[in-house]
């Protein structure tokens, strides 16, 4: 199968501008590549490296860039033509931003070789308190934080975006020894998988993606995780009925959905009337622009969780509720 690499040239005033774009899209996971940002987070964790190569920087990209495949179909061809058309609407609607050229550029990329045109960008970093996530292609050990292996595959899921980063914060905070985890939108299976390594006894994922079941299981795999402990359902989280049947039929001590703000607001109901989570289970639902926040908490409060608390890193939000 072939794919199309999509990268989007932007600025760091524009990365959540063109982001909020992608993810309303629905697509699930893009990769942000910020030379500037990068060499400062180098600078600033020199204890994490042990060698850095002097060549790491030959093939960033200059300016910001946004990068996601879409399969090379009439799908994929029909969402590049509507993000383009959104990119255009981002260039003259917002004058006094400066935004970049907002260019959309595009380059077939075969199942063989299309890791090696992006994971030179993908480096070990540190998330929360206990978590290093690096791609299996890199050597790093850690004698005081536990290290996830994570290869994205072509639905990404890295950790690195703000949506999925509070919700493996909120992790660490919230999760339980034994804890039964129901992960909607799990693209590379990064939050089951981190949350089995805090101690949960088994995750159950759902994504819409075809390709996030494969892309999980091995994972969990370069983990050490268990066949058992980790299962992925493909399909709709809103209308599909098998899920209800299969998934939402279970109890859950945290449900997690790092979806899209008009998901989560379909969801929220959805989840409370089948009422799949346990009594002191946590909800926490993420991928939410701050801007319709409200929106969500009223989804949320509306359907009878309570709401515990919100975060909100940039433009983005996340809302715990029980």
């Amino acid at each position: 199968m072939r794919w199309i690499e999509v990268s989007i040239t932007t600025t760091p005033l524009g990365i959540e501008h063109v982001e909020g774009i992608i993810l309303m899209s629905g697509i699930s996971g893009w990769q942000v590549f910020n030379i500037d940002e990068m060499r400062e987070f180098l600078a600033d964790n020199p204890k994490q490296w042990d060698y850095i190569a002097e060549d790491i920087f030959e093939k960033y990209p200059e300016n910001v860039t946004l990068m996601f495949f879409v399969s090379d179909d009439s799908v994929g061809v029909e969402l590049i033509e509507d993000i383009k058309s959104e990119m255009n609407q981002l260039k003259y609607s917002s004058p006094d931003i400066d935004l970049g050229s907002l260019e959309v550029k595009l380059s077939l990329v075969d199942d063989d070789n299309w890791l090696e045109s992006w994971k030179e960008f993908f480096v070990p970093f540190a998330i929360g308190e206990k978590l290093v996530i690096k791609p299996p292609w890199e050597d790093f050990k850690s004698d005081e934080k536990i290290v996830v292996d994570i290869n994205p595959g072509h639905v990404f899921g890295t950790g690195h975006h703000e949506t999925t980063r509070m919700c493996i914060e909120a992790l660490e905070q919230y999760i339980l020894p034994g804890d039964r985890i129901l992960d909607l939108g799990c693209g590379s299976g990064i939050l089951s998988i981190i949350g089995v390594l805090l101690g949960a006894s088994e995750s159950i994922g759902v994504d819409h993606s075809p390709g996030a079941a494969g892309v999980t299981y091995l994972n969990a795999e370069a983990n050490g995780i268990a066949k058992e402990k980790i299962n992925v359902f493909i399909g709709d989280v809103i209308n599909d009925s098998r899920l209800r049947d299969e998934v939402y039929s279970q109890k859950y001590d945290i449900i997690l959905a790092n979806i899209i703000t008009d998901v989560i607001i379909k969801l929220s109901p959805i989840l409370a009337r089948i009422d799949c989570l346990k009594p002191g289970g946590v909800y926490m639902s993420s991928g939410i622009i701050e801007e319709r926040l409200d929106e969500v908490l009223v989804a949320i409060n509306d359907a009878g969780f309570n709401i515990v608390e919100t975060i909100v890193d940039g433009e983005w939000a996340c809302v715990i509720a029980n």
